[in-house]
């Protein structure tokens, strides 16, 4: 196959991630299809040194500070994450390099007979995501890498990644998401989360809750896994940006300076990503990486700093435009709705804030929509998807909120109508969805210098 067969054989196979996880793919959820894959393509997941990162906020961010610094150690890595803005070569990096489009279509094409003997078999047929990961793990054992960072796509106990047994487990902030999935309760969904938790294998954890802590060590404690729960590092101030501030051409990078110690070293970091949660985040990721010994050796004492600054993680709180301030922002949840709007006036000063906002089916949008409530006008819009809320009903559930507002149903028309609405020095905000991010990106409206594709 080439590039573009591999692309129509991928769009064929079930993808809850664009419509949405329907109830008989649901019942049907297991890792029975995920193994048997893995099995008919020789199991290359066994033959990887992999870190496994689940959670419901930040899981991205820290694969990819634990990514960063340990190719800053001068390890050869491997990143796998999702979904992705723009290509499917950003879910498989080698390196911190998106694969290429021929390894993409050469993977596929070996993945495809295997996919169809397990549909042959009667097993659920993989779905899009069991594909990929299948891809991934391929391309990870050939490239012979010393360590491989693995996000889960959904939960954890069933999530595709989860047939792997890595050298540590890491479990994020934790949050009400995907209920319909998960359980309708923080401890439903961190018993899920916690489902990556394997026998002896340490395990890293984010600040909980102290009853989801308590369930934490438990599911643990039971597994024979030691656990280890991060602390935020520091988080020292910085100044908002005015417009005055930014020469003309100019683009700043935001980000958090962060100070903590790594191996006893005290150290300071400027992360290019914003928002305090980044504080956590790089906590987490700094604790993991003390904890990680590939060959047998620790990482070296100043190595974490340069890994946190070296951090790409692309359309988060994301300054992708200047006078008027444009921002992106994957946000598509209360809490990180919250946490951008926290960011946004940590690190910007604006006269009126216009929000382009779209999101998917199932979320909570009045929740949402009640922490943009600041916004001066919102124009509503819809990603190209099946899976995305219609405009109409993102308008009924949120009117409520909006002092002014507009209805759009191409995210293209949506953005330009917001440039219409704002002077110089204003801000553009477009968040709710990943895939209304990745619409843009595409479209080439809104470029990223972080997407590296």
């Amino acid at each position: 196959m080439d590039y573009a067969q591999a692309a129509e054989w991928l769009e064929r196979l079930t993808n809850p991630e664009r419509t949405g996880l329907g109830r008989r793919f649901r019942k049907r959820m297991n890792l029975d299809a995920t193994r048997r894959l893995m099995e008919l393509l020789g199991n290359p997941h066994e033959r990887i040194h992999a870190v496994h990162i689940a959670g419901t906020k930040g899981k991205g961010s820290v694969a990819a500070m634990i990514e960063s610094t340990c190719r800053a150690a001068g390890l050869k890595t491997g990143l796998f994450t999702s979904p992705h803005l723009v290509s499917w070569r950003e879910r498989i990096r080698i390196g911190g390099v998106c694969i290429s489009e021929e390894e993409v279509a050469a993977l596929a094409e070996e993945v495809r007979p295997a996919v169809e003997q397990v549909e042959s078999e009667g097993l659920r047929g993989p779905s899009f995501f069991e594909a990929l990961t299948a891809m991934g793990m391929l391309a990870f054992e050939r490239a012979g890498l010393d360590l491989c960072v693995l996000e889960t796509g959904l939960g954890g106990r069933l999530d595709a990644t989860n047939v792997v047994m890595p050298e540590l487990s890491v479990i994020t902030t934790l949050g009400l998401d995907h209920m319909r999935v998960l359980g309708e309760t923080l401890p439903a969904i961190a018993r899920e989360k916690a489902g990556i938790i394997k026998p002896g294998v340490p395990v890293v954890v984010a600040p909980q809750p102290e009853s989801i802590e308590r369930l934490m060590r438990r599911v643990a404690d039971e597994a024979g896994a030691p656990i280890r729960f991060a602390e935020a590092f520091s988080l020292l101030e910085s100044r908002p940006l005015s417009p005055d501030d930014v020469s003309p051409g100019e683009l700043p990078v935001l980000g958090e300076r962060v100070a903590g110690s790594f191996r006893g070293f005290p150290f300071d970091a400027h992360v290019p990503l914003s928002g305090a949660h980044q504080a956590v985040n790089a906590g987490v990721a700094g604790l993991a990486c003390e904890l990680l010994r590939p060959d047998e050796r620790p990482l070296p004492p100043g190595v974490l700093k340069d890994g946190l600054e070296q951090v790409s993680w692309p359309a988060r709180v994301e300054l992708v435009g200047a006078r008027p301030w444009e921002v992106i922002d994957c946000a598509h949840n209360p809490a990180s709705m919250r946490a951008l709007m926290q960011a946004l006036r940590r690190h910007l000063r604006w006269e009126r804030m216009i929000v382009v906002l779209g999101a998917s089916k199932g979320k909570p949008v009045a929740a949402m929509a009640q922490e943009l409530a600041a916004a001066d006008h919102v124009v509503l819009t819809e990603a190209a998807l099946s899976r995305a809320m219609p405009v109409e009903i993102l308008e009924e559930r949120t009117q409520a909120f909006w002092r002014a507002h507009d209805t759009i149903i191409s995210p293209v028309q949506a953005l330009c109508r917001s440039r219409e609405l704002a002077g110089p020095r204003d801000l553009i905000c477009v968040t709710g969805s990943i895939f209304l991010v990745g619409d843009l990106l595409e479209s080439g409206e809104i470029s990223s210098r972080l997407l590296g594709l």
